[in-house]
């Protein structure tokens, strides 16, 4: 698995007020002429000040404080009380009158004063609030007055010192009482050496509980499909589109407007516009400079994003921002984290001092990113960290002092993950890959892997895109197998070219040095389960009645048992035409298809067929019945060539075939030909009806269905096999009109299938909850039409195939399939697999397969090599994902056959998973070559239960959700054997 580290951070940062920075001097503090009190501009008034104006109460002096270094912010959420007026404190029983402000931004290109910013003053004036403060749990939830919302806040009033967004070096502070020197003084920020505490949790108790309090402002929680296999984040419209025309909307306890220039706000100040809300202790907004200041307890959201922070400075203008303690929640990613500083300078640009961010769930601290210096450049998907280092359960497990990666789905070059591993046959083994990002439509990975028993392979991959055509080329090379002693190598090209809307071409080219490749170099997740290796190249034209299309296609073996001789032919080329065509005013449909193949090989007889295949049918269809006749006709030509030369079989030349009754007959010409009429009726009919089981309401059907065919018999034998087989029977098998695959060879018949089905459907749901299927061929008479060296058939019925699907509950299923042959009174092949499915990833499957071999030894050295399996199973397979405790599972499968007594595949291991990192380990043990097994003079591969060579290996993948991951793609191999399991998706 291939992935490359991304951050996600701050995506938009107070966009909707287009935040900007304010300068050093944006705090103007002056002490009062007695040396007991500080006024700062734009700064919110203590109690007693706000209240100076009213007569009836007065003003405390405040207690002196004595200036004490600042401390790392730990954020608290206090609840300020509604404002008092003056009669409500002398008389303390009255009931609290609130005073809500509502204003817009004041525009700075009107200068004159409005009425309502003058009346807004006076109210104020008359107000004369204090302010009683209450101190509670940073994670209360905000209560709801009235009409009004309170977000829980802290006093940021308390005697000392308050500093507002300023730089590093020099915070913009502020002094809440009498300084005992008699003057204001700017402390600096202590330098953070948190890589020293790697042992403390990054983020304590009270900043979990701010992340909780800013995960509930989000429209959902970013963590709540985390443990869900399927499901995703859910999609919202955002509002940010609306922005740019909704106006500034302020709402705070009271408020002051100067000059019509300078805005203050105090108490419970809510700003809102668009998806954007952001709630603080008190706030100013400066028209001339478009300057604005939040501070205490800020707390910031929209769609994509939701913060917190002591004391935020936005200049609207030219989009700078600073902030100061900052706590954030990026739900798209989803990611959480602090910085101490936070500097934007512009729309695209972002600097953050002291970072540690991750992508665990609120409480859950399992890894942490942390790092000195981060930044972020939306212009072009860059970000770059100094002195970054990952902390693992307390703790750090890798460093770097620089690192670059990309923020965005944009691609950069770099290292990718590395790859460890292990296998019997080849020992330990490393993947180091590389991405090279040529250009945008091109790009590159190279990877060097490393065998302990083997030696180096070099190899990589180039993928291009154009505007007509995107495919990827492949190389891996090894110049020294110190085991085989020889170099090894495989390559693979693949390119898809639309021309036009209609034209198209398709090419997929595969070549290996030797068979073994893929059994001793591969990913031993993925071991082959073919013995081809198959090339191909297509140019086509296709639209909806028209498909035209010309093919070359060849094969190389990568199986022991497949010689050369054995191997498929080759179609140089391949052109197929199919017509279709229905009738809107009748109901009639016309099709024709046609083809030629010219099949060459170097051992066998070759030859050009020539098919062709129109057909009628008219299709009449009711709500509940069908019906549909059919007739067509097909003529095929053959010229054949390269029969005097010697054949497989010792002594039997090409020009020599097998006949039904064992003996060889020989063709006396090169071409051949062959017409065959088809005629076909198919119909059925539909019944339902309305059922109550259990006080649960069904859909009842039941669903009856004939099929007949006729085809006359004409003998065939002479005709070489080039690319046909028998069809697996199984129930749709029996509504074919061929039980042959390919050309080569068109059944007689004179046969009528009866099946029934009959289904269960949940009204409410409509999930399938049964489904019952029987069928049977009845024959007319006997049928001589068969491969090479098989004898005909005699039955007059065939096996009675029976299917059944059960859900029995919603966690438990049941799917069996039964084959009873009434002719051997015998069962021809049964399976039963039991499923059971429940949340979170509760997984068990056991079932059993048994299949009759019918394969004839006779005709196994003239028929397709396709065709030669064994395919006789006795096998059991078991497989689970099993929870054990906290989030660990056991995962694992063990295929057994019985036919072999011997282990075909098995694999065990466990997997821990939440929503921030994954862990995956397991041994395999494998089969990926099959023996030699002689029968006579002839050889078969076993692909059905296979009787073969084993190996050991062992396989693990560690992945830290919204960073990184290393090791083995163990999802994909676990979702392949393991039924009902699926890989979540975060």
């Amino acid at each position: 698995m291939q992935r490359r580290l991304f951050l996600v951070f701050l995506p938009t940062l107070y966009t909707a007020i287009d935040s900007a920075s304010a300068n050093d001097s944006a705090w103007n503090c002056q002490q009062s002429k007695d040396g007991k009190e500080w006024v700062c501009t734009g700064e919110a008034k203590t109690p007693e000040q706000a209240s100076e104006t009213t007569p009836s109460v007065k003003p405390e002096p405040a207690k002196q404080a004595t200036p004490a270094p600042i401390e790392a912010a730990k954020p608290t959420s206090p609840v300020i009380e509604e404002p008092k007026s003056a009669e409500e404190i002398e008389s303390p029983k009255a009931a609290p009158k609130e005073v809500i402000v509502t204003d817009s931004v004041p525009d700075k290109s009107n200068k004159t004063e409005s009425k309502t910013a003058i009346e807004t003053q006076n109210i104020i004036e008359q107000a004369a609030p204090t302010v009683d403060t209450t101190i509670v749990a940073p994670d209360a939830k905000p209560e709801i007055l009235g009409t009004k919302k309170v977000l829980p806040k802290v006093d940021s009033e308390r005697p000392g010192w308050a500093c507002g967004a300023g730089d590093d070096k020099n915070w913009d502070c502020k002094l809440v009482g009498a300084d005992p020197k008699g003057e204001p003084r700017p402390l600096e920020t202590v330098e953070s050496s948190s890589n020293l505490g790697f042992l403390e949790p990054a983020f304590d108790h009270k900043q979990e509980q701010v992340f909780s309090t800013l995960s509930s402002q989000l429209k959902y929680d970013p963590w709540q499909n985390c443990m869900s296999p399927g499901k995703s984040t859910p999609v919202y419209i955002s509002g940010k589109d609306l922005r740019e025309v909704t106006p500034l909307d302020v709402k705070s306890d009271y408020g002051e407007v100067f000059d019509n220039e300078i805005s203050s706000y105090f108490g419970n100040v809510e700003v809102t516009r668009a998806d954007q809300r952001s709630l603080s202790n008190a706030a100013s907004y400066d028209s001339v400079s478009d300057t604005l200041d939040l501070q205490g307890n800020v707390y910031y959201s929209e769609d994509e994003l939701a913060l917190y922070s002591e004391a935020a400075t936005l200049k609207l203008a030219s989009d700078q921002a600073k902030l100061r303690d900052v706590m954030f929640i990026t739900p798209s990613a989803p990611l959480r984290g602090r910085s101490k500083a936070v500097y934007r300078e512009n729309k695209s640009l972002s600097r953050y001092k002291d970072v540690a961010f991750t992508s665990c769930r609120p409480g859950n601290q399992d890894w942490v990113m942390h790092a000195s210096e981060l930044k972020i450049n939306k212009a072009n998907g860059t970000g770059a960290t100094k002195n970054a280092w990952l902390e693992f359960k307390g703790v750090p497990v890798f460093y770097t002092p620089y690192m670059s990666f990309p923020t965005d789905k944009r691609r950069l070059s770099g290292f990718l993950s590395p790859s460890p591993g292990y296998t019997q046959r080849s020992g330990f083994n490393l993947s180091v890959p590389y991405y090279w990002n040529i250009a945008p439509n091109y790009d590159a990975t190279l990877k060097a892997r490393y065998f302990s028993s083997r030696g180096v392979v070099l190899g990589g991959n180039m993928r291009y895109l154009t505007e007509m055509s995107n495919g990827m080329t492949s190389l891996e090379f090894m110049p020294d197998d110190s085991i085989r002693n020889k170099s090894r190598y495989v390559a693979s090209i693949k390119n898809l070219t639309q021309f036009t809307p209609t034209i198209s071409s398709n090419m997929d080219l595969n070549y290996v040095s030797d068979k073994n490749y893929f059994a001793e170099l591969g990913n031993a997740l993925s071991i082959p389960n073919f013995s081809y290796l198959k090339s191909q190249a297509d140019i086509g034209y296709r639209t909806e009645p028209v498909s035209l299309v010309a093919r070359v296609e060849n094969y190389q073996s990568i199986d022991k048992a497949i010689t050369k001789e054995r191997l498929p032919y080759r179609k140089l080329p391949q052109i197929s035409l199919n017509l279709n065509h229905d009738f809107e005013s009748m109901p009639l449909n016309t099709a024709l298809g046609s083809e030629y193949v010219w099949f060459q090989h170097n051992y066998r007889v070759n030859g050009q067929r020539m098919n062709v295949k129109p057909s009628v049918s008219f299709p009449l269809q009711t709500a509940s019945a069908f019906l549909t006749p059919k007739l067509s006709l097909q003529h095929t030509e053959y010229l054949l060539s390269n029969q005097d030369a010697p054949g497989l079989t010792p002594g039997i030349s090409n020009r020599q075939y097998l006949q039904n009754d064992g003996t060889y007959g020989s063709r006396t010409s090169d071409t051949i030909s062959r017409t065959l009429p088809i005629l076909s009726a198919d119909s059925g009919l539909y019944f339902e009806r309305d059922l109550e089981l259990g006080n649960s309401a069904y859909l009842h059907t039941v669903e009856p269905r004939l099929f007949y065919l006729y085809i006359p018999k004409v003998d065939q034998q002479d005709i070489p096999i080039f690319d046909t087989a028998l069809y697996d029977f199984g129930y749709n098998s029996l509504f074919r009109e061929n039980r042959f695959s390919g050309s080569d060879r068109v059944q007689d018949a004179n046969q009528m299938t009866t099946a029934v089905s009959s289904r269960l459907v949940d009204s409410k749901t409509g999930r399938e909850k049964l489904k019952l299927s029987v069928g049977e061929i009845f024959y007319f008479r006997d049928r001589d039409v068969n491969l090479p060296g098989y004898p005909r058939e005699t039955n007059r019925l065939s096996n009675l195939v029976t299917d059944l699907n059960a859900g029995l509950t919603d966690h438990v299923s049941v799917e069996t399939g039964v084959q009873w042959n009434p002719n051997t009174n015998n069962l021809d092949r049964h399976r039963v697999m039991f499923h059971y499915l429940s949340e979170p990833g509760s997984i068990f499957n056991i079932g059993y397969r048994y299949r009759k071999n019918t394969i004839n030894p006779n005709a196994i050295s003239i028929a397709n090599p396709l065709t030669l399996k064994n395919n006789e199973i006795k096998q059991t397979d078991m497989s689970f994902h099993w929870p054990l405790f906290d989030n660990w599972y056991a995962v694992g499968r063990w295929q057994y056959s019985l036919l072999y007594n011997s282990t075909q595949e098995s694999f065990l291991g466990l997997e821990k998973e939440n929503c921030c990192w994954k862990f995956s380990i397991v041994g395999r043990r494998y089969i990926n070559n099959a023996n030699i097994i002689s029968t006579g003079t002839t050889t078969n591969s076993l692909l059905g239960d296979v009787q073969g060579v084993s190996q050991t290996g062992v396989f693990f993948q560690i992945e830290l959700k919204g960073l990184s991951g290393f090791g083995d793609n163990l999802e994909q191999f676990f979702e392949q054997n393991i039924s009902g399991y699926r890989k979540s998706e975060q």
